[in-house]
């Protein structure tokens, strides 16, 4: 698991993470890790030459990365408004909202989003080149042919709310938005399905690896601000109890083993059901 520092993209507006590698040993120079989680964006910066200081009269106070004005920051994030209010969501509660968000994005069948906890509520943003089953060829089917093909278990819409928002670039793109009072909605639609035979739980299931981001967030006391979820990484950026912003870089495989650890902790288990 990596950790990085997290900080406003000033391109896009999402998160972005960036460390300082430890040099060798009698080395000056100090490399610089950057990267975006959703766009292409790196800091103009590639490394640190450290040296001897000198004196001087003046004395310049210490660099840090600027924070875009007012008038520059983009509307793609939503968590920046809510900030310095008090959060309506409680820590106990990421992992259920999580895993109610991620039974509806394995309906809609997508596989790589940005994720941003607003303080009452989520929003979803598919990654660029992935669309979802709206953006495949299977989208022009008929209702008939896709229930054939997927067995009545396919969905084609999300039960969020679908919004349109215009990027800075003065690109349209498309979000669900989560309200608390949609989730609720949402896992009492799922617990009436499950009834009365529960389905085997699925570990590598997109809701359960969601389930556990969000009991690790818990456990560690942090608040979530965003999860960048794509093929072989899943980046979730917190804020920790001392109030720094840092990027939590995981592989699937991992959540899925922290998925069995906590499964095997819960109460009224029998020991014969081991997930599949």
């Amino acid at each position: 698991m990596g950790k990085f520092r997290a900080r406003q993209c000033p391109g896009c507006g999402y998160y972005l993470g960036f460390s300082i590698v430890k040099p060798p040993f009698k080395s000056k120079e100090t490399a610089v890790t950057s990267f975006c989680l959703n766009c292409n964006y790196k800091l103009p910066v590639r490394g640190i030459i450290r040296g001897s200081r000198r004196s001087s009269p003046l004395r310049r106070g210490a660099l840090r990365l600027a924070s875009m004005k007012k008038h520059e920051q983009t509307p793609t994030r939503e968590s920046d408004q809510v900030e310095s209010a008090e959060s309506s969501l409680a820590l106990s509660d990421y992992a259920r909202h999580l895993r109610v968000i991620g039974q509806d994005l394995e309906g809609i069948r997508l596989e790589a989003f940005n994720l941003e906890c607003t303080g009452d509520g989520y929003l979803v943003w598919p990654r660029p080149g992935d669309g979802g089953l709206e953006g495949s060829p299977l989208a022009r089917l008929s209702k008939n042919r896709l229930q054939k093909l997927w067995k009545n278990k396919s969905r084609t819409r999300s039960y969020g709310q679908e919004e349109l928002v215009t990027l800075p670039s003065s690109v349209q793109a498309k979000r669900y938005r989560y309200s608390l009072s949609d989730i609720d909605r949402m896992e009492q639609e799922s617990r009436s399905r499950r009834y009365p035979k529960p389905a085997v739980t699925d570990g590598h299931s997109l809701s359960q690896l969601l389930r556990t981001v969000g009991a690790i967030v818990a456990q560690k006391h942090e608040r979530l601000l965003g999860i960048s979820w794509q093929d072989f990484s899943v980046s979730v950026v917190v804020e920790t109890t001392q109030g720094q912003r840092q990027i939590d870089v995981f592989r699937p495989d991992n959540l899925y083993d922290l998925w069995v650890r906590m499964y095997l902790r819960r109460e009224n288990r029998a020991l014969s059901d081991f997930p599949r």
